[in-house]
Parts: structure tokens; C-alpha cells; sequence
């Protein structure tokens, strides 16, 4: 094959040799730049937009910081003891309580069957209305569907 090569390339005049020398030399370049170059180039430029895009997103949150740490504040326990808030709201959101059993700053709860949408609507308004806190939370699948068994809670 290289001899073959090389006896074609004897055969032709010097002019045609510089112009393939040269045809050779452009398309290089030109695999260069479109094969490597222009895909590392525009790699490189939206690599830079991201970070342009995540430093403005991190100075908005930084602005955001202290009305974020003031509203988390906000959620502090209101109500009275931790018994009433949950008595009361388990009252209020048609949640029945079987079992309430007080453990240091910890609250265990037995539930009777409720719906999975009822018991996340309780546990939100606990949280987020009351500040109380959900540590553990044991639930099954009932007989019947979108029903849950709740075997344990644990709040603080």
C-alpha cells in the first residue's frame, strides 16, 4: 500500500504535488478546528454561562437568606403543650387519635386508619402552623386504597 502510494506520488508533476501538499495541510486545519476546536470552544462557553447562571442564582438566594432564616423562625410552637396542639389539631382536621404516649420533649402517637391525603394535610398544618416537629413516622398500607395505617409518629 506505501509503495503504491508512493509510486502515484512520483507520477505527478511538482506542481500537482505542492497543490495536494497544500490541499492536505487546509483540510487538517479545517478538521481541527471543526472536530476539536469549535466543540471544546462552545463546551467552554456554556460551561461559562452555567456559572454565570448559578452565581446570580447564589447572590438571590444570599438576599433571600435572612427572610428565609426569619420565616423558619416563625414556625415556633404555639398552642400550649405539645398534648393540646396535637389534640387540638387532630380534632380540628378530623384526625383520630388512639394512642398518646408523652416521652421526654417527644410526643408518640398511634392513629386509627386515615386517608394518606388527610394525613399529609394534618402533618403540614403541624409543622408549618404549629412548629412542630416530625421525628418518625411508621406507616402501612389498609385494606383499602389511598388508606393508611399508622403504627407510630413520633413529633417534638
Amino acid at each position: 500500500m506505501k509503495q503504491q502510494f508512493l509510486s502515484w506520488w512520483a507520477g505527478l508533476q511538482q506542481r500537482e504535488q505542492r497543490l495536494l501538499t497544500w490541499a492536505a495541510i487546509v483540510v487538517a486545519i479545517g478538521l481541527f478546528y471543526w472536530l476539536l476546536w469549535q466543540p471544546l470552544h462552545q463546551a467552554n462557553a456554556a460551561q461559562q454561562q452555567k456559572v454565570l447562571a448559578a452565581q446570580k442564582q447564589l447572590s438571590q438566594l444570599q438576599q433571600l437568606l435572612p427572610q428565609l432564616k426569619a420565616a423558619g423562625n416563625k414556625t415556633a410552637r404555639s398552642g400550649g403543650s405539645i398534648q393540646q396542639i396535637i389534640s387540638n389539631s387532630a380534632r380540628s382536621a378530623g384526625v383520630n387519635v388512639s394512642r398518646m404516649q408523652p416521652q421526654n420533649e417527644q410526643l408518640t402517637l398511634v392513629l386509627e386508619d386515615i386517608s394518606f391525603e388527610q394525613l399529609l394535610g394534618w402533618l403540614h398544618t403541624l409543622q408549618y402552623q404549629h412548629g412542630v416537629k416530625l421525628v418518625n413516622l411508621d406507616i402501612a398500607t389498609a385494606d383499602k386504597p389511598g388508606i393508611v395505617r399508622v403504627r407510630r409518629i413520633v413529633v417534638e
